[in-house]
């Protein structure tokens, strides 16, 4: 459902929305296009680099002449290897001309830069990139308010932008030789030329057949999980979470579920009620059902436990969840259904193969910390590089100090390091103890005791090595009590991935208030504001893609509000370019001070290895 100060407008506003009405200013626009869009760069400030010629003069790639005769049939997994890294079929580079004569090559100019994996397209800069998907290609233009909505009154865009926009530039349906035509010399069907930014293509006959075959299939078919009345989401917990913590992240999530299901219910009740815009914008509305997964074993079995779930009720996507243990599982679940996986609480995020995955997450979890504690031992303490790692065996120690080698390598070349790994607490007694007693052969001590903090820190306050420097893990924080510590407590240093207590953040007081409202007892404030970011992620990305329920869509969507100043204060800045898949890319270097606002001070600036 939309959100709803997407519906609580001015009067102005409402009047602008009523001039919309006349056909002749609403609509998709194809034939407008803009090369490549890459994170938050311009498109105005794009330069490609021209090819040469052996006169050292740019020159356009030569048209490809279409040959007489029936066009090839298409492959369509050709077609979209073309429109997604501009591989041609005879293995290429892709070859275009753009604003005329600027030739370029390779897969700057594929397809998925500008129109995005949905085919929805994007706008920035002050250009408008049209949706190409096959059931608009492949019909005559249809007028629709709805697409453009968001573009026209939700982003900040230049003079002009609008009027361009609303420019309808009707044409008939697409075939393939108008579509090829089009792609070729940048013409629509009603011969119209097609904006200068759109990139004319060196096709083949062969290369214009795969992707005109793909373009047929680009959010051609609706994705499960939504019907006439009903959008269902999941949210996943696990067997070894704290029943507390879970229950704190489920409890935030029913009580949004509700909120939002009591506003559109409100506003399905009186249809006559709203000005003209609103009752097209209605169209969305649905109401979000809840399905709690939960999972029981080992993560191994995990993929099998879902299926079943899924099966019974297929969702639109999942929306945070806690779990205990890596999220990789999962995260392959979610690739395998092209399923939305919207910010789970978890510190094991699956941290490779991860652009354009369909799970999203707040960072990269221990694999930062692991990396800003050897990023910050490397430069800030170049003269540690005699590296006590001591580590458990289980994925919450391995992960940060495999993470941690890697760095430390990188920084220091010739660091060296002797490490400790531990499955219990004999081992792990056993390593602390040795080190005290060899504390003069190492500058620094970098504890990662994964599931056993709290036996870790006994250990130390008991055999108390005598090492300047000791690298813990964020979580170990809650769990340090300087007064068993003794002056050990001076020593410590955490890797910290989010924002100090001394930050100011505003929203963070509307989100704190809302969950007063909604009579949610804030037991676990961090937990609880991203599971809460999570859901206004969903709710906004809702209200741009209105009822154009795609989920690649959906992501794309996400990655565009979460650029927006809706940070809830936990992370100094959370924010998504296309195809990224982690919101918060640093870490803090902190130490524990009574005296601070929190408990905590910085020792580093935001660090982003």
């Amino acid at each position: 459902m939309p959100k709803l100060s997407a519906f609580i407008r001015s009067a102005a506003l409402a009047a602008v929305l009523a001039g919309l009405a006349n056909p002749a200013a609403a609509g998709d626009i194809s034939s407008v296009a803009v090369p490549a869009i890459h994170g938050t760069t311009p498109v105005a400030s794009i330069h490609p680099r021209p090819s040469q010629s052996v006169t050292g003069r740019s020159e356009p790639p030569r048209p490809v002449v279409a040959k007489r005769g029936p066009s090839p049939a298409g492959d369509s997994a050709a077609g979209k290897r073309l429109y997604w890294h501009g591989a041609t079929a005879s293995g290429a580079p892709l070859q275009a001309a753009i604003a005329g004569d600027a030739a370029v090559a390779g897969t700057q100019f594929g397809c998925v830069n500008c129109h995005r994996p949905s085919g929805f397209g994007s706008s920035e800069g002050g250009k408008y990139v049209p949706p190409i998907t096959g059931p608009i290609l492949f019909s005559p233009r249809q007028l629709n308010r709805n697409r453009i909505y968001t573009k026209l009154f939700e982003e900040a865009q230049p003079a002009g932008f609008a009027a361009d926009v609303r420019m309808p530039r009707m044409r008939p349906a697409y075939t393939d030789q108008t579509l090829a035509d089009a792609l070729r010399k940048g013409v629509d069907p009603a011969g119209r030329k097609l904006d200068a930014q759109m990139p004319r293509y060196a096709l083949s006959d062969r290369d214009a057949a795969n992707l005109i075959a793909y373009l047929k299939t680009l959010s051609a078919a609706a994705d499960p999980g939504v019907d006439a009345a009903v959008i269902h989401f999941a949210t996943v917990v696990s067997d070894g979470t704290d029943p507390a913590e879970r229950a704190a992240v489920v409890s935030t999530i029913t009580a949004f579920f509700d909120w939002m299901n009591r506003a559109t219910h409100g506003y399905q009740s009186r249809p006559g009620f709203s000005p003209y815009h609103m009752s097209e914008l209605a169209s969305a509305f649905r109401h979000w059902q809840l399905h709690v997964w939960e999972l029981h074993g080992p993560p191994a079995t995990w993929p099998q436990q879902i299926q079943r779930q899924y099966d019974a009720q297929p969702v639109f996507a999942v929306i945070s969840g806690l779990v205990h243990g890596p999220w990789r599982p999962l995260a392959q679940f979610c690739d395998a259904k092209h399923m939305p996986c919207v910010f789970p609480n978890t510190e094991l995020p699956r941290t490779t193969n991860t652009d354009y995955a369909y799970s999203l997450y707040f960072s990269r979890g221990l694999t930062l910390e692991g990396e800003v504690l050897a990023r910050y031992l490397g430069r800030r303490q170049p003269q540690a590089d005699r590296i006590a790692l001591v580590h458990s065996t289980d994925p919450y120690g391995t992960t940060p100090a495999r993470a941690f080698e890697r760095a430390l390598k990188t920084e220091q070349a010739d660091a060296r390091i002797r490490e400790f790994a531990f499955s219990d607490q004999t081992e792990l007694n056993a390593a602390v103890r040795e080190l005290a007693s060899a504390a003069g052969n190492f500058d620094a001590l970098v504890l990662l005791p994964g599931e056993r903090v709290n036996a870790a820190l006994t250990a130390l306050g008991e055999w108390r090595p005598g090492i300047k420097v000791i690298g813990l893990p964020s979580d170990a924080l809650t769990s340090v009590q300087p007064g068993k510590l003794g002056t050990l407590a001076g020593s410590l240093l955490f890797a910290y991935p989010y924002e100090l207590p001394s930050a100011y953040h505003p929203r963070s007081f509307r989100v704190r208030q809302w969950m007063h409202a909604q009579h949610l007892d804030i037991a676990y404030p961090r937990l609880q504001f991203q599971t809460y970011y999570a859901l206004t992620m969903a709710e906004f990305a809702l209200d741009q893609i209105l009822d154009d329920f795609f989920r690649d869509y959906f992501i794309e969507a996400i990655e565009h509000e979460a650029e927006n100043n809706l940070d809830i204060g936990t992370h100094p800045t959370l924010a998504l370019g296309p195809g990224q898949r982690f919101a918060s890319k640093g870490a803090y270097i902190v130490r524990i001070d009574a005296a601070a606002p929190g408990g905590i001070r910085a020792l580093s600036d935001w660090i982003v290895p």
